[in-house]
């Protein structure tokens, strides 16, 4: 299969190989608890104007590279898209360096946000400190909506996370592993602000 854009550069990495990222991104995601059940959504950019996306309600930790859809960034997205089709849509097309964007519900993360405290990554190793420059947080919007795709898009082009109340995070990244790790960082410095507190 021929290449396809990747990391800035075109022909870098083949659409297999971005099928097979994503599959195992996912089984990640699931195995570390990071979504459940058919929580979340992941993409990575094929080229300047198509994508790879999860599927609507299918259990992340089972993914397929055949059920991944190709999903134009104009036009209609195809039936069956992951319902937060347009905050992929919408933040490839504002932040047009990013290779991939991966959406999870962190549970410590979502209970250190439901307690009204911001995410701080202070206490982080230095190397995971550094894949979280920036942490944004949008304000309460429906879930699935234009307005929480543009709000998250927003968010995106100065930060590389973004805290969703009571849905989570998204991360973007120049690869689906870089956008993973980030949303582990982000779950590791939560876990460790919620442990502080109860000492």
């Amino acid at each position: 299969m021929s290449g396809t854009w990747h990391r800035g550069a075109p022909e870098a990495v083949s659409e297999d190989a971005l099928r097979a990222a994503l599959v195992a991104a996912g089984a990640t995601l699931a195995r570390h608890q990071l979504v459940r059940a058919r929580e979340g959504n992941l993409s990575a950019r094929l080229s300047r104007d198509e994508i790879l996306l999860t599927p609507r309600d299918v259990d992340k930790g089972s993914l397929t590279a055949a059920s991944l859809l190709r999903v134009a960034l104009v036009g209609d997205p195809p039936p069956g898209a992951s319902s937060e089709v347009w905050l992929h849509i919408l933040a490839y097309r504002t932040v047009p360096s990013a290779a991939a964007v991966v959406h999870a519900h962190p549970p410590a993360l979502l209970a250190l946000d439901a307690a009204g405290r911001r995410l701080e990554t202070d206490a982080l190793k230095d190397e995971a400190k550094a894949l979280l420059p920036a942490v944004a947080r949008i304000g309460p919007v429906a879930h699935g909506s234009r307005e929480l795709a543009k709000a998250c898009a927003a968010a995106l082009v100065a930060a590389p996370l973004v805290v969703m109340p009571r849905h989570g995070a998204v991360a973007r990244g120049a690869d689906v592993w870089e956008a993973l790790a980030r949303l582990e960082a982000a779950e590791l410095a939560a876990t460790i602000m919620l442990g502080l507190a109860r000492a």
